[in-house]
């Protein structure tokens, strides 16, 4: 699921469990208060009693058991989650606002995992599902949830635009959005212009530094900076040469300067230390972060299997997203620090599309690929399991395919430990066997940065990507947009 597709989910739907913008731990959210039963391997949830979807029909527990055995039979979503951990058939009503899920094994962060499960009307769902479908083909048209706004046209990839749904049961305040329009623009200068005329309240976070210190000078905007659950990496594939040898990437990761890509480049947030963003819990603090070394660069250099020249004969390849001035400028940084060791990269934009799918396939990733990982969901497996276990193998957040035996068997006893702080000290050891490996060049935890209309109340950093655009907590302070 990425970005937009998110705030759909976000807007159009409820989210199961959310997250508490304050501790961005899991909070309580159609799921009213929950337990734990057999050793924490099932988990039962009371839902709320005043929760209608927008044809006026309640909620209730079976809602919950179709929308998790629809995500489940279709693998679509953020199912992997919970695949590995339970059968559909194991996801039950006990009665009408009662729902158990009794996973195979205690399942340590599955409160966590909530908060990216939306529940959809069964009954509106089934009566469009279409060859077996799960009503997938309906939705692209239409929306069938119970969130603050309805769908009223959908051009995936371009723009979504909504309207309030009047029954919400959070309610309106009198200066909320009755409706709102995203829409997809990738020339950076006609977003800044957009706002700087007023035509528009918000922008994503994923500019370069330059456009949001240009919309901060504006007096019609504002740039909320604050620290955020993510991680800036290049990532180092670990099952091609020569980055399947740990003292070329040692040395990769020692010749970058980090400095500069945190104070020149990406304008500010901390150099990272190690894969897991400092602000989430389970962080491990004694990791340092990394600094530019060339002598111990050199050194890891010399103990390699590979020489310069053996390096240079097979060809480095360093992946950015193509388009975007940071993606270059840090390409460009990697290759001025290897090239004080007499390492040659090759820079290669590529579309976002296409990093995905060479992610797929070991052979095909890249040796070095620029990746904002944001964390999508509030735990440290977002940053550990996802990226370091075996299983998790295929995506973008894992394009090191890099694990040990040792490291799979802290992360799946950190899954099966129901205790949190003796979870969190699981994920703290995975860090450390982690890093010994260096399967990434860990450069920052960028802050979080959007442009927004002055007159645009209510908005909060939340934690979780996409959690950001929950339109209905914002509201309009004045009449109309700011000029």
């Amino acid at each position: 699921m990425d970005y937009t597709q998110g705030l759909a989910a976000q807007n159009l739907y409820d989210e199961f469990v959310t997250v508490d913008p304050e501790s961005l731990e899991p909070t309580n959210h159609i799921a009213d208060s929950w337990e734990t039963e057999d050793g924490g391997s099932t988990w039962v949830f009371t839902i709320r009693d005043d929760v209608t979807f927008t044809d006026g029909s309640n909620m209730t527990a079976e809602d919950v058991v179709y929308s998790m055995r629809r995500m489940l039979n279709m693998e679509a979503g953020y199912s992997s989650f919970w695949l590995d951990y339970i059968d559909p058939s194991d996801v039950t009503a006990r009665d009408e606002r009662t729902v158990a899920f009794e996973f195979s094994q205690a399942y340590g962060p599955a409160l966590a995992t909530f908060v990216q499960f939306y529940i959809v009307n069964s009954a509106v769902v089934q009566e469009n599902e279409q060859d077996g479908d799960y009503g997938n083909a309906y939705l692209q048209d239409n929306s069938a949830g119970s969130g603050a706004y309805e769908l009223e046209n959908w051009s995936q990839g371009t723009s979504i635009e909504t309207t309030a749904y009047e029954d919400y049961w959070k309610g309106w305040d009198d200066n909320s959005f009755d409706t709102f329009r995203s829409t997809v623009i990738t020339e950076q200068s006609t977003i800044i212009n957009t706002m700087r005329e007023g035509n528009g309240d918000m922008t994503d976070q994923y500019m370069g530094t330059q456009a949001y210190e240009e919309m901060d000078s504006m007096s019609n905007v504002r740039v909320p900076e604050v620290p955020q659950l993510q991680l800036f990496h290049l990532p180092l594939n670990t099952q091609k040469a020569p980055t399947d040898d740990v003292n070329v990437r040692k040395a990769i990761a020692y010749a970058f300067d980090y400095e500069s890509a945190v104070n020149d480049i990406i304008g500010g947030g901390a150099v990272a230390a190690g894969p897991v963003p400092r602000e989430m819990a389970g962080h491990n603090g004694d990791l340092s972060p990394m600094s530019q070394d060339l002598e111990r660069a050199q050194e890891f250099l010399d103990q390699s299997d590979y020489t310069v020249e053996e390096i240079n004969e097979i060809g480095l390849e360093h992946v950015v997203v193509a388009g975007t001035e940071l993606q270059r400028q840090i390409g460009l940084l990697n290759q001025s620090g290897l090239s004080e060791l007499g390492i040659e990269v090759e820079i290669n934009p590529q579309q976002w599309a296409t990093i995905t799918d060479r992610a797929t396939d070991p052979e095909e990733t890249a040796h070095m690929t620029n990746i904002f990982h944001t964390a999508k969901m509030p735990s440290p497996d977002s940053h550990t399991y996802l990226m370091y276990h075996p299983s998790s193998f295929g995506s973008y957040i894992s394009q090191s395919f890099y694990t040990t035996d040792e490291i799979t068997s802290v992360l799946e006893e950190a899954r099966g430990t129901t205790d949190l702080q003796e979870r969190l000290d699981r994920y703290r050891e995975a860090q450390e066997l982690v890093v010994e490996g260096m399967p990434s060049v860990y450069i920052a935890n960028p802050p979080y940065r959007i442009g927004i209309n002055e007159n645009v109340g209510g908005w909060e950093y939340q934690g979780v990507m996409s959690f950001d655009w929950d339109v209905h907590s914002m509201h309009r302070d004045g009449d109309g947009r700011a000029n």
